[in-house]
């Protein structure tokens, strides 16, 4: 994330697919009834509480909050 921030990821696509196989295996191994995961649930650089035309372009990603989704999807307690 911190490289993202300094250099920028060439290819949103790529991203997206990854977001894909890791929905893929989260869903296989998630609880009955849980709902599903989607692909970007996995890219939180997608994802904000704040409309797009007010979010600062160049802010770096919450890394924070990708930590404490990782955490939550590897079952960790914080």
């Amino acid at each position: 994330m911190a490289f993202a921030s300094l250099e920028g990821l060439p290819d949103m696509r790529a991203d997206f697919g990854f977001g894909q196989v890791c929905a893929t295996l989260a869903n296989v191994h998630r609880h009955e009834g849980q709902d599903a995961y989607q692909a970007d649930d996995f890219m939180p650089g997608l994802r904000t509480a704040e409309p797009a035309a007010t979010k600062d372009a160049d802010a770096p990603p919450d890394a924070e909050a990708h930590s404490r989704l990782i955490s939550a999807l590897l079952g960790k307690k914080e």
